[in-house]
């Protein structure tokens, strides 16, 4: 990461949640998954604080781009602690509903998976908006495995990111796959060694980062409304009238004239 990026407090923690941390570097907030002996399987507890940092996220009018990832250890996130769905102490909805909230996120999202992803893990990749992933990794969604029908809110986030096909390979017949076939079908958007990928996944978050934010994130929801088959065409154009009546714009434009970068405010 560049070493002169402006600190907003690196050091803080998920409120105290060690398997869950969040922090960040100039606009960009990283959120952690860091529980090796887990493999990042979350349980109702992390789940909890994991949704109270993406409210921390979103109340922060610095953030640009959110950056999911794995701390320590071979595997992104192994889904939701089986242990806890077991025993009922964890019901799948409690982690729809996180799925659900990051896959809403206003901001871009980027996921390093740094490594392994299994069941949920790998619907928290979907979720986001970019994935970058670590050679050598591997990937499969177990559910048809145990008898369970995959949750329907993330069945149709597989169907609308992934297309039907690449969502049966890996629902129907819970296929697993690698780093290169994730890349072939469009699952992961980079492939990089194992020791790169915070390094790519900083850099593609400065790039948007560095973007006019209005722009960006009216793109998004457009871009999201159009593969949810949910677009509002007076939506669609409230939010390109907001662009074309901001200041960045006008900033954007003078950057072009006068030949430098332009330092984009959100308005």
């Amino acid at each position: 990461m560049a070493a002169n990026r402006i600190n907003y407090g690196a050091d803080s923690m998920a409120d105290n949640q060690p398997s869950v941390k969040l922090n960040f570097t100039g606009p960009v907030a990283w959120i952690r998954l860091d529980n090796p002996a887990k493999r990042n399987a979350l349980t109702v507890d992390d789940i909890d604080a994991f949704a109270k940092q993406l409210g921390n996220v979103e109340r922060n009018p610095r953030v640009r781009v959110l950056v999911v990832t794995g701390g320590s250890g071979g595997t992104f996130c192994a889904g939701a602690s089986l242990d806890q769905l077991s025993s009922g102490e964890l019901s799948v909805g409690q982690f729809e509903q996180l799925t659900n909230r990051l896959a809403s996120m206003t901001v871009p999202t980027i996921c390093a998976m740094n490594g392994n992803a299994f069941g949920g893990g790998a619907e928290i990749a979907v979720c986001c908006d970019f994935r970058i992933g670590a050679r050598g990794m591997r990937l499969f969604v177990p559910p048809a495995r145990f008898g369970l029908v995959y949750p329907l809110a993330g069945i149709e986030r597989y169907v609308r990111r992934l297309g039907p096909d690449t969502a049966k390979r890996l629902l129907v017949a819970s296929e697993e796959m690698g780093g290169e076939r994730l890349l072939q079908l469009g699952f992961l958007t980079e492939l990089v060694e194992p020791d790169q990928v915070q390094g790519a996944a900083a850099r593609m978050a400065d790039s948007i980062a560095g973007l006019a934010p209005l722009a960006v994130s009216a793109m998004k929801e457009i871009c999201d409304s159009v593969a949810a088959g949910t677009l509002e065409d007076q939506r669609a154009r409230e939010l390109a009238e907001r662009c074309r009546q901001s200041k960045d714009l006008q900033e954007g434009l003078r950057a072009v004239r006068e030949k430098r970068k332009p330092v984009f405010t959100g308005n």
